[in-house]
């Protein structure tokens, strides 16, 4: 058996990519790797126990000879006698749209139409021809970035998509296709220098094989190195988790602090695999500073207590004011809070002691035209219900524990200088109802979404 077919059947073993009844949709350029890949998949089809194979041509719109392309494919998967269909992407448009580089948009289109057709088939698997070089040039990308999370590159299995090219290098596939006579048809596009992976395949790779010849032998150390430490620490990290993270997920400060600095990158790009390591290091620098409140365009880090909050969003702070009608309504978008006011008289005492928690009554001598709705002020003073001395409005709800982020978003019912309601925490004293005789004011709010 030929050394290109053993690297094939091993990586499908090692990995676990085909079971027996697997139908796969097979990713076909036209190019050499996936050429490669249908050919191999076609030629072990009942040694590997397959039930289906189906070709998909995913044409992205960006080249010219994508045309001339798809003849090429009729005629190869015609030859192998495997079934095959095409999907037509607008990937410039959607790379606008999206605010994505095209290499990046095509990749999340491509996988879309794949899967598409995988669910319209009924099929289990989707394979791609990613191979060793590709690794290599992954790492390298990613290294010159900064990014040591790069070393990973992809999978041989992620879900349904599966690589069996795996160990496979790019010399290999060529030489291997050239022996047997199998043609295949270049992308244009992989000359392009002013693609980085490009440019790292050309310019860089050439230069580091003069060092060392078994460059991609050594990308794929690198790739079981890192895979092995990623899986301790992730067992890690999870252990971590049940004494860091409180119910609602926040990070309780002190369990944090005595992390090792790599323990609180690692832990930090667990929770949030999306970040980079720039966010990762000022979420840390801010856990050892004296600041308790950070943001950014769109992260805000808080410290309330023993605890660090993290949200994804940009929370400003500024002040609001709001007429509500005495009858009408108010949308308050600081608080997402619409509130609604309207006179009635009630049928009986009781209903002051069932109305729902959303819901306020209030008296006046005379009915005013309007109530304020704003949020706390420097200053500002609270008579909780029932009592009769003020107390700071700050303190007051420090001591009924509203998260800091929370206080100066929170509507307050006033009048005449007076906080009659902080809206879904606590009643005023003023405005009380008294007479059953003479109407009141309903003051309810709601959350519209």
């Amino acid at each position: 058996m030929h050394k290109v077919e053993q690297k094939f059947l091993k990586a499908i073993k090692d990995f676990d990519l085909i079971s027996k009844g697997d139908k796969i949709v097979v990713a076909f350029s036209g190019g050499a790797d996936s050429t490669l890949l249908l050919y191999l998949l076609k030629e072990f089809y009942n040694y590997l126990g397959l039930k289906g194979l189906y070709a998909v041509y995913v044409n992205h719109g960006l080249r010219d000879s994508a045309e001339k392309d798809e003849e090429f494919i009729r005629t190869f998967t015609a030859d192998l006698g495997i079934p095959f269909g095409i999907k037509r992407l607008n990937v410039k448009s959607f790379a606008k749209r999206q605010k994505l580089s095209v290499e990046e948009a095509g990749r999340v289109l491509r996988y879309k139409a794949l899967e598409e057709v995988r669910q319209r088939l009924g099929y289990t698997k989707i394979a791609t021809a990613h191979h060793l070089s590709d690794l290599a040039e992954t790492q390298l990308l990613f290294y010159a970035r900064g990014n040591i999370a790069g070393i990973k590159g992809f999978q041989p299995k992620e879900g349904v998509v599966i690589r069996p090219l795996f160990y496979l290098t790019k010399e290999e596939i060529y030489r291997y296709l050239e022996e047997k006579g199998i043609t295949h048809v270049e992308d244009e596009t992989n000359a392009d220098l002013t693609i980085a992976r490009n440019r790292i395949r050309h310019k860089v790779i050439p230069q580091l094989k003069l060092i060392n010849p078994s460059l991609e032998d050594s990308a794929l150390k690198l790739w079981i190195i890192h895979s092995e430490e990623n899986r301790f620490w992730r067992i890690h990290s999870e252990e971590l988790k049940k004494k860091i993270l409180t119910r609602d997920g926040d990070i309780l400060l002190k369990p944090f602090s005595e992390l090792t600095t790599a323990e609180q990158r690692r832990f930090l790009k667990h929770l949030h695999p999306q970040w980079g390591f720039e966010t990762v290091e000022t979420v840390i620098r801010f856990v050892k500073s004296s600041k308790t409140f950070w943001v950014s365009k769109n992260l805000t880090l808080l410290k309330e207590g023993k605890i660090l909050k993290i949200i994804h969003a940009r929370l400003e702070f500024k002040p609001y004011i709001y007429k509500l009608p005495i009858e009408g309504e108010v949308f308050v978008k600081e608080a997402n809070l619409l509130l609604k006011a309207r006179v009635k008289k009630l049928s009986s005492e009781g209903q002051l002691f069932t109305k729902p928690s959303n819901m306020e009554f209030f008296q006046f001598e005379s009915l005013p035209q309007y109530f304020f709705v704003r949020n706390r002020r420097e200053g500002d003073r609270f008579v909780p219900f029932g009592r009769k001395g003020e107390v700071k409005l700050k303190e007051f709800l420090i001591k009924e524990k509203i998260p800091k982020h929370l206080r100066d978003t929170i509507p307050l019912l006033t009048l005449a200088n007076k906080i009659l309601w902080i809206v879904g925490v606590r009643r005023g004293n003023f405005f009380a109802v008294k007479d059953l005789n003479k109407e009141v004011v309903e003051v309810m709010y709601e959350q519209p979404y």
